[in-house]
């Protein structure tokens, strides 16, 4: 057992009867934080101690609410309230929002006890369910009515200050543009770039990616159906066409050229995936040009950090396909014979992991030991197994008596069974 010294104990009594006599007052130290922000603070949570701090142009508030830590966020130049931090248990989550993780690829992950809810001025409030598996540590974010906004990576292992999901406001070109486009739209994140403004908009029970370029035109709109409210065309083509598939994801892309749209349809078979185009009227066309990954250090192109990094552990590789969305950059390859997903932060490129299927008898041999021993050499035979290479290390995924799957990493050690 860890002894505590006499001194800890002194002192940490010493502070804790500091902290009683001025619950009544909200910390100001250093004198920066403006009186507004303070009154302001008052009227919201009452006579609730707090500790300020000032971080790029926000008073920073971090205080316990309902006994849980919470964090409040104040516009220095305004003195107007931007953003509340608070936590609440998993099992209180929204109904929609406990369906919709439940039917995500997450479910089956770990996710933590809690949930952040970031109240904001304006704009929806959003839930952050924190999820780790394989070494893999991601926050899903989803709005109240169950349309997830992002699932963003967990590179460095820091608690995520949300500063990034400070309300913004759109400047009047763009802001004209969506009111003439999606009436009524609800604006939930506004991302500002070197080579233009990205705006993520809900409409019509959806979530919307629209691209501005530097002059605030009009480059591209994303809408994502994922697996809600399909349009008919999309299930008809794919009855059609593609009967013994099901569908995994459905992306409609927008373009000037291109105003009536196409979709991208990712399919599945098992342990076969097939993504095929469509267009508006459910005719199969060839991928479209503006989809198709070029080389070179454009925003349409495979990054030169990136190219470094898949030049050093995949040599020979042929990227197939590529993705850009919320915080990670998804880069499809050919390597070693096999279909690799490399995943990218988007800020900095920096390799977050790869994943792809290996057939059960590439295992490595501690991980069949370890399996032949708890369940049967022929528990887990003829079957697909999943590999996560990551930073941490190596992981697999395996389906055992096809009713569980079991995570070891690369010396054998079970980590999860999920039944």
């Amino acid at each position: 057992m860890k002894k505590v010294s006499f001194w800890t104990l002194l002192i940490s009594g010493m502070l804790t009867l500091a902290a009683c006599s001025n619950d009544n007052e909200p910390t100001n130290n250093d004198g920066n934080v403006p009186q507004a922000v303070l009154d302001d603070f008052q009227t919201r949570f009452g006579d609730t101690r707090a500790s300020w701090s000032i971080q790029d142009g926000y008073a920073v508030a971090n205080f316990t609410d309902d006994g849980g830590e919470a964090t409040a966020w104040y516009e220095l130049n305004s003195a107007s309230w931007g953003m509340t931090k608070t936590e609440i248990p998993f099992a209180s989550l929204p109904e929609a929002v406990n369906t919709a993780f439940s039917s995500s690829t997450y479910a089956s992950w770990t996710h933590d006890d809690t949930v952040d809810v970031l109240e904001r001025n304006g704009v929806p409030t959003l839930y952050v369910i924190e999820v780790n598996n394989a070494g893999l540590e991601f926050d899903i974010c989803y709005t109240e009515d169950g349309i997830m906004i992002s699932e963003e990576v967990d590179s460095d292992g820091k608690p995520n200050d949300y500063t990034g999901y400070l309300p913004q406001a759109p400047t009047t070109g763009i802001n004209s543009w969506i009111e003439q486009n999606y009436p009524g739209a609800r604006i939930v994140d506004i991302d500002k770039e070197d080579n233009g403004t990205e705006v993520e908009i809900i409409y019509d029970n959806s979530k919307y990616e629209i691209w501005f370029d530097k002059s605030e035109a009009w480059q591209q709109t994303k809408r994502e159906y994922g697996k809600r409210n399909i349009p008919a065309v999309v299930t008809t083509f794919v009855s059609t066409n593609y009967p013994n598939y099901r569908i995994d994801d459905v992306d409609q892309y927008f373009t000037p050229d291109n105003t009536e749209g196409y979709y991208c349809i990712e399919l599945e078979q098992g342990d076969r995936e097939h993504k095929v185009y469509m267009d508006a009227a459910g005719n199969e066309i060839q991928r479209p040009v503006s989809d198709i990954p070029t080389d070179g250090g454009d925003s349409q192109g495979t990054l030169k950090g990136i190219e470094n990094v898949l030049n050093e552990k995949y040599p020979g590789y042929r990227i197939t396909d590529r993705d850009y969305d919320d915080g990670l950059i998804e880069i499809e390859i050919r390597h070693d014979g096999k279909e690799k997903d490399v995943y990218f932060t988007h800020s900095d490129e920096t390799w977050v992991y790869t994943n792809y299927d290996i057939r059960s008898s590439q295992l490595p041999e501690a991980v069949k030991s370890t399996l032949n021993n708890k369940y049967g050499t022929h528990s887990y035979l003829d079957e697909d197994a999943e590999c996560y290479e990551t930073p941490k290390g190596t992981y697999y995924e395996v389906e055992v008596w096809d009713e569980m799957d079991v995570l070891l990493d690369e010396t054998g050690e079970i980590l999860r069974i999920d039944d």
